[in-house]
């Protein structure tokens, strides 16, 4: 039990997991965006290396990872084949179809897009992998200073989310028992999305009514749960800016920086 009897988070079980929430946020701005400014692969690649070894440091399954991050791994080879065929040609040209053309330019390119699509994307499902909702909303609210009716409202309907899955579930269990399933497909997903809708307005109506009668709109208000800045936070927004700065540094160094790609 924390403070005045409020019930505790249990900690996260690894070193990144445990970082405050918003030196997470902070992080992941202070290592993306400077990587967005160069499309080239030795700064995708070097970014990629030095993330796997910060992020093996830090604790985070890579095998859990793959299982949540599945999406990307699937999307950036996409990303790259559409680069590879319709990039502007420049160099010598290996293939060329009406719109598609394979060059020296849209091979440079396609590697350098399937590389930066997962040193950008990987981090971000790493970082948040295990990240209680309740932990963010603290941290927003107490240390990126929102404003509180936001952040809670927010809070809010996230957990109210999974419920509104179940009640989508029992919904459909419902209709199949009454043998209201075997036709109109389209028009039986229409009532139950109007139904869904009409429950989640009452229920964010007496939500509302209930957070207003308890003061969570109240200001300054208390926080049965602190959201502490340590040392590992710093640590963390630190270890992002060296990365990029890192990554930025060899591709000025290898010769390959190209501003967005130009």
């Amino acid at each position: 039990m924390g403070p005045y009897g409020a019930p505790t988070l249990t900690e996260p079980p690894y070193f990144i997991a445990s970082t405050n929430p918003f030196a997470r946020i902070l992080a992941l701005f202070c290592l993306s965006t400077p990587l967005m400014v160069t499309v080239d692969w030795v700064s995708g690649l070097t970014a990629l290396v030095l993330e796997v070894i910060a992020l093996a440091a830090g604790g985070v399954k890579f095998r859990h990872l793959a299982r949540m991050a599945w999406p990307i791994l699937l999307a950036a080879p996409l990303a790259s084949v559409t680069m590879l065929l319709y990039a502007k040609p420049s160099g010598q040209v290996y293939f060329s179809w009406w719109l598609m053309n394979i060059s020296d330019n849209s091979i440079k390119l396609a590697s350098a897009i399937l590389i930066r699509v997962l040193a950008l994307a990987l981090p971000a499902v790493a970082l948040f992998l295990h990240t209680d909702p309740t932990r963010a909303a603290d941290a927003l609210a107490q240390n990126a200073k929102l404003p509180v009716r936001f952040v809670l409202a927010s809070l809010a309907a996230v957990r109210m989310t999974g419920q509104l899955m179940n009640e989508w579930r029992i919904m459909e269990l419902a209709r199949r028992a009454r043998g209201l399933t075997d036709t109109g497909k389209f028009k039986r997903f229409g009532q139950m999305a109007f139904a869904m809708l009409v429950i989640a307005i009452r229920r964010a109506a007496d939500l509302s009514t209930a957070m207003e009668a308890r003061g969570f709109g109240s200001n300054p208000r208390s926080w049965a749960r602190p959201s502490e800045w340590r040392g590992r936070d710093t640590l963390t927004i630190l270890a992002g800016i060296g990365i990029a700065a890192v990554a930025l540094g060899a591709a000025v160094w290898a010769g390959t920086f190209r501003w967005f790609g130009l």
